[in-house]
């Protein structure tokens, strides 16, 4: 990771270099790539010199954090949640131990809830019947039914988690980039041989600047937003499998664990 990180900086930082080098030649001075840039620069310029980008931008911020909270709780979370309730409810109906057709009742309604077939196709390849017909299990169910079955309902885990630093990197980003504008007028004003258009020119960066770190402001506190957020869905998630799993592991007892329960009479009496 770090050693694309580095290779992306020296690709930007040669590609900076190789435009710069074009546009100041006499063929890149009458170039279509100049007569876009020169524009291009002095929007971005005005753009994020005034304070009231930094503004809006911090809005914006706020406000799709908050539509991104409330799109994964509602849109992702909730049905997932719901679906693994109902799942929860009709295992508590099926009694054990578990027979074969009691097992087809499991089958059944794993099949009807997409967010679990799949964990269950691959806990149920583990599950052997003894002489006796009793069905154990030769892996604990905690080992399919995790965090990935959110993959079921289009979550994508890594993409949610890492919400809030992408927040955090945009807040620094707008800030990095309304300072930049910042000093690039104030320079321009501090070169004049008027002291007080210079202090103006000193004075508006700093008032400027205040302003400039509200984005970063913002980021951050999106991201602590998003990160309780994330605490408290993922804590429901994993409340309903450590249902679901305990629900399995006492109907289909973990092969190890029935082993140890049926030796422990023996073990008592030496």
């Amino acid at each position: 990771m770090v050693r694309r990180y580095i290779a992306l900086v020296f690709l930007l930082l040669g590609g900076a270099f190789a435009i710069r080098a074009f546009v100041t030649t006499e063929v890149g001075k009458d170039s279509a790539l100049r007569s876009f840039l020169i524009p291009f620069a002095r929007v971005f310029l005005d753009t994020f010199n005034s304070s009231t980008t930094a503004v809006a931008l911090s809005l914006a911020m706020v406000l799709a954090g908050v539509l991104l909270l409330v799109y994964f709780w509602v849109a992702r979370f909730a049905p997932a949640r719901r679906d693994m309730r109902a799942v929860a409810v009709a295992l508590q109906r099926i009694p054990a131990p578990i027979d074969r057709e009691r097992l087809q009742q499991i089958d059944a309604l794993m099949e009807r809830y997409n967010i679990v077939t799949r964990s269950w196709k691959l806990f149920r390849a583990t599950l052997t019947t003894r002489p006796d017909g009793r069905i154990l299990a030769e892996v604990p169910p905690d080992r399919y039914f995790d965090m990935s079955v959110l993959e079921r309902v289009g979550l994508r885990l890594r993409v949610f988690l890492g919400l809030p630093n992408d927040f955090v990197g945009l807040g620094l980003v707008f800030t990095f980039m309304g300072l930049v504008a910042g000093l690039y007028f104030a320079s321009r004003s501090m070169m004049s041989a008027d002291l007080a258009v210079a202090r103006d020119g000193l004075i508006l960066l700093l008032h400027a600047a205040t302003f400039k770190f509200m984005t970063s402001i913002a980021g951050i506190g999106v991201s602590i937003m998003l990160s309780w957020g994330q605490r408290i869905l993922l804590g429901n998630i994993e409340a309903e499998l450590s249902e679901i799993r305990f629900l399995l592991e006492e109907r289909l007892p973990y092969a190890d664990n029935a082993l140890h329960e049926a030796a422990k009479p023996l073990l008592e009496r030496v």
